[in-house]
């Protein structure tokens, strides 16, 4: 739409100025040459050789008003006069309807372009989408294909020893807890497109969000035999923020390093502070992305289908870091991937403007 009104904005400037540029050349014809051919012809006020801009006026005044005796002195018959004012006036306003013409005929093709844009961005979404909910019926149907399987063998009795049992309740409760987990991301994706949703601002201290980010994923991080650095300044930086919002990028961020990564990979979270500007890195040493950065975003799409654990088993739905950076462009911040990062494979840097309503 805006992209419309620049353009049509622009093209009336044109046809303005065109309508213009015109007017001038054919009035100076009309008063230098037709004009005073008709004052000729009629012999209004003998001897005249032009018009003035009154006297047109009046003649023109007089033949609408049927005062031909006055318009023509009764010398001549009306109708060359009459010819030649009628051919002025349609000269006039010549350039005002071709004008317009020319102004219509543009905003049609304008639009009809525009259209076409719009059908195939619509048309490349429904596709999309398409492949977005068949991403996510695909990560749906093997957890619910393995609780399939195991919940049928119990129930058939086909499992008999105690700890063979144990295991398959614990893979089923594993994988309920995975499709759970994937339909509350789907859910959050969702909600964060809606028209009505809207983030609860507040100021807040980032650096105390970061904090306990970092406490939640501790345990986790610890469990995968992997270390943490943290480097956080202890002074506030307050910013205007939805912090539920915000906790939930950051842990994302800090859990996407966990699952991605072999044991022994090293993650760091640390804070530079710059003019107006505070940048946020959650830095491993593990494995390199091979994703494009700018597909790395998009719903769906995983960093590299070889980032696993030993188990073999995928991780993640690759709605994530599309949560994280729709989350962090709602709050006018900036989300980005760096390749490597100092001694550090990558980071994910979060770049925050300046603090505000402490």
């Amino acid at each position: 739409m805006e992209k419309l009104k620049a353009f049509l904005i622009k093209r009336l400037i044109l046809v303005l100025a065109l309508i213009s540029l015109a007017e001038s050349g054919i009035l100076l014809l009309v008063r230098r040459l037709i004009l005073p051919y008709a004052a000729s012809i009629a012999q209004y006020e003998a001897g005249q050789a032009n018009f003035s801009w009154g006297d047109l006026l009046s003649l023109i005044g007089g033949l609408f008003a049927g005062h031909s005796d006055k318009v023509m002195l009764g010398l001549l018959p009306k109708s060359g006069v009459v010819i030649l004012l009628t051919l002025s006036l349609l000269l006039i306003l010549l350039p005002l309807f071709l004008g317009i013409l020319w102004y219509a005929r543009g905003a049609v093709r304008e639009i009809d372009a525009l259209e076409k844009i719009r059908d195939q961005e619509r048309a490349s979404l429904d596709a999309e989408r398409n492949l977005m909910f068949s991403d996510f019926a695909h990560d749906l149907r093997t957890p619910i294909m393995t609780i399939s399987g195991y919940a049928g063998a119990l129930a058939d009795g086909v499992v008999t020893d105690p700890e063979k049992e144990k295991n398959y309740l614990e893979t089923i409760r594993r994988k309920a807890g995975q499709m759970s987990e994937l339909i509350n991301l789907l859910f959050d994706y969702t909600k964060l497109g809606s028209v009505n949703f809207q983030l609860k601002k507040a100021p807040c201290d980032l650096h105390e969000v970061l904090r306990e980010a970092a406490g939640n994923a501790y345990d986790e991080i610890e469990r995968a035999e992997m270390d943490l650095l943290v480097e956080i300044p202890e002074e506030p930086y307050v910013v205007s923020m939805d912090a539920a919002q915000v906790s939930r990028v950051l842990n994302n961020l800090l859990i996407n390093a966990v699952r991605h990564n072999p044991a022994g990979t090293r993650i760091a979270i640390g804070v530079k502070q710059q003019a107006g500007l505070e940048r946020i890195a959650i830095a491993d040493s593990g494995v390199k992305i091979e994703k494009d950065p700018d597909q790395l975003f998009q719903p769906f799409v995983k960093g590299d289908d070889s980032r696993h654990q030993k188990s073999g088993e995928k991780k993640g739905s690759g709605l994530g870091l599309s949560i994280a950076k729709k989350v962090c462009d709602m709050h006018g911040w900036q989300l980005e991937l760096a390749q490597p990062f100092g001694t550090y494979t990558k980071a994910f840097i979060l770049s925050v403007p300046e603090r505000a309503g402490e």
